[in-house]
């Protein structure tokens, strides 16, 4: 079963559960592990250390991530759903992302699929090559992702996909918001 038919079989569970069939049934009853076990997931005890201490000097945490290879965008909450921050992630310039490794995905549907599974999620591109712009001020800290249209030629050209934003303070902890 791919990702994209998982994500529906989720979705068909919370729009219209009496529909399921005893097959579809078990399989979301299988248990689940994190998703990424070399990122936040696999290392609960220790993002709980970083969220928590953010959260009791009354910070709004901004992560900065990579290594993923694919661009995100998370609200940060403790393991009590408490939101302390952000994090936002960039794609890489040139290796390759989810669009090499999940080959028969559509990536806007693999993206869509994510965000639907993922409910922290607020954005992602699991495509296309580029960086993360961030911009951080007293009043915001602004996230432009900036992509390229090729990496196999010394011409190209640059384009910002999407900018999002958190606000400063506590109000704006935990929740990105459009730019």
């Amino acid at each position: 079963m791919s990702l994209s038919q998982y994500s529906a079989l989720v979705a068909k569970a919370r729009t219209a559960p009496a529909t399921l069939t005893p097959a579809e049934q078990a399989i979301l009853a299988q248990p689940s592990i994190p998703y990424n076990l070399d990122a936040w997931d696999g290392y609960q005890a220790a993002r709980e250390t970083v969220l928590g201490t953010a959260r009791s000097l009354g910070k709004n945490l901004v992560v900065l991530s990579g290594d993923t290879h694919n661009a995100w965008a998370n609200e940060l909450a403790d393991m009590n759903g408490n939101a302390v921050g952000v994090e936002f992630a960039t794609s890489s310039v040139s290796s390759p992302g989810f669009e090499e490794y999940l080959p028969k995905e559509n990536p806007a549907m693999l993206a869509g699929a994510f965000q639907q599974l993922i409910k922290t999620l607020k954005y992602c591109d699991t495509a296309r090559r580029g960086y993360l712009l961030l911009t951080a001020t007293a009043t915001e800290c602004r996230a432009d992702w900036v992509y390229v249209n090729t990496i196999t030629s010394r011409n190209y050209t640059a384009s910002t996909d999407k900018s999002l934003k958190v606000l400063a303070g506590a109000s704006g902890r935990g929740r990105i918001v459009a730019a």
